[in-house]
């Protein structure tokens, strides 16, 4: 790491076990920074590296990955209904939808920190999000890769609709070939709502394996068995993605001319709280008490 990102990472979290290290950058949405493995030549980037002004920033998209509560995707115009209860939430700049929940624009404390693990912690307070919750991530890092377990729950005297999910951000070098076993996709209106489910087509064949060099795609994709591969032999590494949980949508984030790709691990489709009517909409409930956990492990292996 250069000495501005290691500075940064001194004053936030670094974890460290064998060639794997992370840096993580909990007052910016409980983000990782940095997931780098040691090779021949230095580190090679797992995660897309966050620039020194993104560290030195409060954007959690600018970071390697950031957590998903209490919903992932986005919430059509920030409107739902749910148990007769009319919600309005304000939308984000530059969307008319609302995205990807409270966490990623919010810091996370830090409740244990050693040497090869972290646990991140956020608690919610009920405003237009009409219900309390607490959410945490446990990160730790093995020679082999990254374990990120998270778990939410709800704080409120009432159910609450629940979702988790992880929007991690991964290079994208030339010959990048994605392999997942997916159902369906839904193709999106014109501000990113799910549209229509239909069959995956060729291009977005990702039981087949996809290269994504010229692949452009925001979609969400349904029946994921919860392992996804990335190849990546121009830095001669491959990362298998594995979720267990409640994970059985997985959105593929690929837009055009940038040198990563997004695959996000999701509890539930988007604008899954307007959907109730798709049986495998993915939506949860949790009782006042009650808690929703799954648990994301990155592993990287050489090609």
């Amino acid at each position: 790491m250069d000495r501005q990102v290691e500075q940064r990472a001194d004053d936030l979290a670094t974890l460290r076990h064998g060639a794997i290290a992370c840096l993580l950058a909990p007052d910016c949405g409980g983000s990782i920074a940095r997931l780098t493995v040691e090779g021949p030549r230095g580190p090679i980037d797992l995660l897309r590296p966050a620039s020194p002004a993104a560290l030195a920033g409060t954007f959690a998209p600018d970071m390697g990955c950031f957590p998903l509560v209490p919903f992932s995707n986005r919430i059509g115009g920030g409107r739902f209904t749910f148990r007769q209860r009319r919600v309005r939430l304000e939308t984000d700049p530059g969307s008319p939808h609302r995205i990807h929940g409270h966490g990623w624009q919010n810091p996370w404390m830090v409740e244990g920190l050693d040497g090869r693990s972290a646990r991140l912690t956020y608690r919610h307070g009920a405003d237009d999000w009409p219900w309390r919750y607490a959410a945490a991530q446990d990160i730790s890092v093995e020679r082999d890769g990254l374990t990120v377990s998270m778990e939410l729950v709800n704080l409120s005297d009432e159910p609450m609709p629940a979702g988790i999910g992880l929007h991690p951000y991964f290079p994208k070098p030339p010959g990048t070939v994605l392999t997942a076993n997916v159902a369906t996709v839904w193709r999106n209106d014109d501000t990113l709502l799910p549209l229509a489910r239909e069959a995956v087509p060729e291009a977005w064949d990702f039981p087949r394996g996809v290269r994504m060099d010229e692949v452009v795609l925001d979609n969400g994709f349904t029946g994921w068995d919860g392992v996804a591969t990335l190849d990546l032999p121009a830095l001669g590494h491959r990362l298998t993605i594995a979720a267990d949980g409640p994970f059985g949508h997985l959105i593929v984030y690929a837009p055009r001319g940038e040198s990563y790709l997004c695959v996000e691990p999701v509890s539930h489709m988007t604008d899954a709280v307007n959907r109730t009517e798709e049986p495998d909409a993915g939506l949860r409930v949790l009782e006042p008490g009650e808690r929703l956990a799954g648990t994301v492990r990155l592993r990287v292996c050489p090609l």
